[in-house]
């Protein structure tokens, strides 16, 4: 395609349309938004710059993460997808160059944000010292200097990397650089509602980025076929984004759509958008036409990212429904047995991981059975199982209470590091996905085959490795300042309950995990696995319930929940919970372990009969044989 093609322009003139709307939107508004925070307004070259920082992140970070999944998706590669092709390498550097520009941007949005938030003049910016501390105590630009790290690290991958697994290790890179300003935002300043706000804003973020930089890379790097994979990834993302952006834009505005400007601004967002999805949707429109509709919409991004919405302006409560408001997002009711074991505060994140999980496990299972082929009911059970509990851990009364109370959070801790862990592991994902995907030289089945040789598999599910992770997150969350720094953030909480998850994952599945993890273990070896947690845990279950000291006093303090009036002894509850939760489902893995042995070595002495059959047992007649001529011999 040549620099000047219809499509190129396209692209140029939808991209000099959104950077002057934020220009015209910047000057016209003003000093508005400082004036409503309370702090001194920025000069007019910073108001206006900022809005135009965000606009260059999100496109560059667009570009790049759909650049890098674009290779990984759409572009051939060779050697079993281990090596990128011709097509993707040239993606992939076009990903690195658009990785530079988010890295430089970035930086430059987190000196921006600094002025803006804190009313600084230019001047802090040549003061290390002062800018680092500022930026240190806001969220956001904390956010974006890290972005900018993870942008410049996936820049200099993209420059050296000929690995299709390196390119999929800078695609996670990418998206977690973009997830950190998305979640660190408005969204997570919002007070009643900011944790769904702030899942949903997660999901179009990174839904949002690889749409975009699918178009992107249509229309700059067209594929030289056409790409299955790559236009359903862009369906999903599409309809993603537009659920993503409507749900957080619920919450910051709260029913207030045609109060001001940033109801309509919204609007007009969705409405590009759900355009930009018809037109997705559509098999013969090109890229460029999906792009033209983004980039402004993007635009628009940028212009609410600095714009009050009504949900920043609303009073602060003093009242303990008011903090309950803006710590959780939410109020909580009195304990009680149905209230805590029934429906509680929706998790959206995990919530829509059990959803996806589920469904694609279920579409392996009926791929297999409309061929004919036979798959274990206990399996499924197991694996729906698993999600169903990961549902019920956090969208539970158990889950909305596990963030306020720590006995609570710590028998939701041993559902999600050992109980879910437990059920996936036994319904044996790898090994459906293995029998269900077509075979061939590229395609998901040759990407799960080059991931689980990946070298990082190997580290990761090595024994040792997986019984330090396992156990020593117990201690290290806890038992350090991480804990209480992670209380007020519902990304942290995210987080961690994703931590809990893969550990437990990598703990069991060489222990009694159906699929052949990478570095397979005798029984015996297993066993010792097994037994060689469980001091561990009891150790760290009486630390918890010896210490004096309270973790997270000055988050719970403030929550203040009327029916914890002492900390400690709910901390000391806690341990007890996780000493009795955590040793019933290490018991019953090691029932499933000795059950999985007994069946093995049945298997291994009827193929032996079977061997025995077929030759008239001549290994036992050789056997014989040695022992009457050492008899001889003696």
């Amino acid at each position: 395609m040549s620099p000047t093609s219809p499509d190129r322009r396209t692209l140029l003139g939808a991209s000099v349309l959104a950077a002057g709307g934020v220009v015209v939107f910047a000057l016209l508004r003003g000093a508005l938004p400082a004036a409503a925070l309370g702090v001194t307004p920025p000069p007019v070259v910073v108001q206006v710059a900022t809005p135009l920082a965000r606009l260059v992140v999100l496109l560059a970070a667009g570009a790049t993460l759909g650049g890098l999944a674009g290779a990984l998706v759409a572009r051939p590669s060779r050697d079993g997808a281990r090596a990128l092709g011709a097509q993707a390498y040239a993606a992939v550097r076009w990903a690195g160059a658009a990785a530079s520009v988010w890295a430089v941007a970035a930086l430059a949005a987190a000196a921006l944000s600094v002025l803006t938030g804190t009313g600084s003049d230019l001047q802090v910016l040549a003061r290390p010292d002062a800018f680092l501390a500022a930026a240190g105590a806001l969220e956001e630009p904390a956010a974006f200097l890290l972005t900018a790290v993870l942008a410049g690290v996936v820049a200099a991958l993209c420059r050296v990397t000929l690995s299709w697994r390196t390119t999929a290790g800078a695609a996670v890179l990418a998206a977690l650089g973009v997830l950190a300003p998305a979640v660190t935002g408005q969204v997570a300043s919002a007070r009643a509602g900011h944790d769904i706000a702030t899942d949903a804003a997660a999901l179009a973020a990174v839904a949002a980025a690889v749409w975009l930089g699918l178009a992107l890379l249509e229309t700059v790097r067209p594929a030289p076929g056409p790409a299955p994979a790559a236009r359903t990834i862009a369906l999903v993302a599409a309809g993603t984004s537009v659920a993503g952006v409507a749900i957080a834009e619920s919450v910051l505005l709260r029913g207030a759509w045609f109060s001001g400007l940033h109801g309509p601004l919204v609007l007009v967002q969705l409405a590009l958008l759900a355009a930009a999805a018809v037109l997705t949707a559509r098999s013969r429109v090109p890229g460029s036409a999906v792009a033209a509709l983004l980039v402004p919409a993007v635009g628009l991004g940028a212009v609410l990212a600095t714009e009050l919405p009504p949900a920043l302006t609303e009073p602060v409560l003093t009242t303990l429904e008011g903090i309950q408001d803006a710590a959780l997002g939410y109020r909580l009711d009195p304990p009680t047995v149905l209230g805590m074991l029934g429906p509680g505060r929706l998790n959206l994140l995990w919530a829509v991981v059990a959803v996806v999980l589920a469904g694609a496990y279920v579409a392996g299972v009926r791929r297999l059975r409309r061929r004919g082929d036979a798959w274990p009911a206990g399996r499924t059970a197991a694996w729906l199982g698993g999600c169903a509990l990961l549902v019920w851990a956090t969208s539970s009364g158990l889950g909305a209470h596990s963030m306020a109370t720590f006995s609570v959070h710590m028998g939701v801790h041993m559902m999600l590091s050992m109980g879910v862990p437990i059920l996936l592991v036994l319904g044996g994902p790898v090994t459906l996905a293995l029998r269900a995907l077509p075979a061939g030289e590229t395609g998901p089945r040759a990407w799960l085959l080059s991931l689980l040789d990946a070298p990082l598999t190997r580290l990761l599910t090595h024994p040792l490795v997986a019984l330090a992770l396992f156990v020593g997150s117990f201690y290290a969350l806890y038992l350090s300042p991480i804990y209480a720094a992670a209380l007020p953030f519902h990304w942290a909480h995210q987080l961690m309950f994703l931590h809990f998850l893969l550990t437990g994952a990598l703990f069991f599945w060489p222990i009694i995990g159906v699929d052949r993890p990478p570095r397979p273990l005798p029984h015996l070896g297993r066993l010792a696995m097994l037994l060689a947690s469980m001091p561990f845990h009891a150790f760290f279950a009486v630390a918890l319930m010896s210490t004096d000291v309270v973790i997270g006093q000055a988050f719970l303090g403030q929550v203040a929940l009327p029916w914890v009036p002492d900390l400690l002894a709910d901390q000391r509850l806690g341990g007890g919970i996780a000493w009795a939760s955590g040793e019933a489902p290490l018991v019953v893995v090691l029932l499933v372990l000795l059950v999985q042995w007994s069946r093995a070595d049945s298997r291994d002495a009827a193929r032996g009969d079977r061997h025995a059959d077929r030759d008239g047992d001549a290994e036992l007649e050789a056997w014989n044989r040695m022992l009457a001529d050492l008899a001889r011999g003696r």
